[in-house]
């Protein structure tokens, strides 16, 4: 072992002997420490090449087992990161393994180095929770998250508009409709409107107020003409008309889409149906074909 400078071997020799075994202690003590430092680099690397290399050649499970390796060994590393980051990737966009992908994404909401990664996961953890999982009960708590992170005028609507929608497919009407009042009046733009609006339609049908729900079709079909029409927004209409027993406005609402209907023999059906109905109304001459 390496004495102190100054000590010679003899000195070493002469010190008591408890002295002697307390100082060689502390030196393998240090020796063994180094040792496995060494240890651990190589083996993070040794892991991550692997997972780097299976990566490469789409082995994307052997990929995320290596990657996984590479964070048990050092959890707040740079290659941790890197890892955590890949294997996000990997599980949600190649093996669709979603739940797994969500523990990587809040590796990196937690050791992300940026704010803008940390939020750049977040998001996809809300994502997934909306689009694949559809657990809408944890997408309300992910992108109430995001609402509390720094965000855009347009990302903060836009986050709220997906918690009104999550409250419509939860059934909860009325705080859908309260966070829809929210996005509605704070000046969304174009795109984002129309989305509110026509959720707000969708939960008026839902709730079988069909005279609130024509007021918003109208006002749907009036403001975005074009839009209305990728959307069936007359579709939705006639059914607020034929709901409430108009089956003058109904056939008239539909006629208006026989031209542009893909499926005109549908519309025409659904005229017939609703002049036969008609017919029936007290009053009425009889239905003719």
């Amino acid at each position: 072992m390496k004495l102190k400078k100054g000590r010679s071997l003899l000195s070493f020799i002469n010190t008591p002997k408890k002295w002697q075994t307390k100082s060689l202690l502390r030196g393998a003590i240090l020796l063994l420490s180094s040792l496995m430092m060494v240890s651990c680099l190589s083996k993070e690397e040794i892991e991550f090449e692997r997972a780097q290399k299976a990566n490469q050649t789409n082995q994307f499970e052997k990929a995320v087992e290596h990657f996984k390796k590479v964070i048990d060994i050092s959890v707040d590393g740079d290659k941790a990161l890197v890892s955590a980051r890949e294997a996000a990737r990997i599980l949600h966009y190649e093996l669709k393994r979603y739940d797994e992908a969500i523990s990587f994404y809040r590796h990196t909401i937690l050791y992300g180095k940026t704010e803008q990664e940390r939020i750049l996961a977040q998001k996809k953890v809300a994502d997934i929770y909306f689009n694949q999982l559809t657990n809408y009960t944890q997408a309300i708590t992910e992108y109430s998250r995001l609402l509390d992170l720094p965000h855009s005028h347009d990302d903060g609507l836009t986050y709220r508009l997906v918690v009104a929608r999550s409250y419509f497919y939860l059934n909860n009407f009325f705080q859908a409709q309260t966070e829809i009042g929210n996005v509605i009046a704070d000046h969304p733009p174009e795109e984002l409107h129309f989305e509110a609006l026509v959720l707000r339609s969708n939960i008026y049908l839902a709730t079988k107020d069909y005279k609130k729900a024509e007021e918003v079709l109208l006002e749907i079909l009036n403001d975005f003409p074009q839009r209305s029409k990728t959307q069936n927004i007359s579709l939705n209409l006639a059914v607020a008309y034929e709901e409430q027993s108009n089956f003058a406005k109904a056939i008239e609402t539909l006629e208006s889409l026989r031209e542009s209907y893909p499926r005109r023999e549908f519309i025409d059906q659904r005229i017939k149906n609703l002049k036969e109905r008609q017919s029936y109304l007290p009053g009425a001459k009889g239905w003719r074909k």
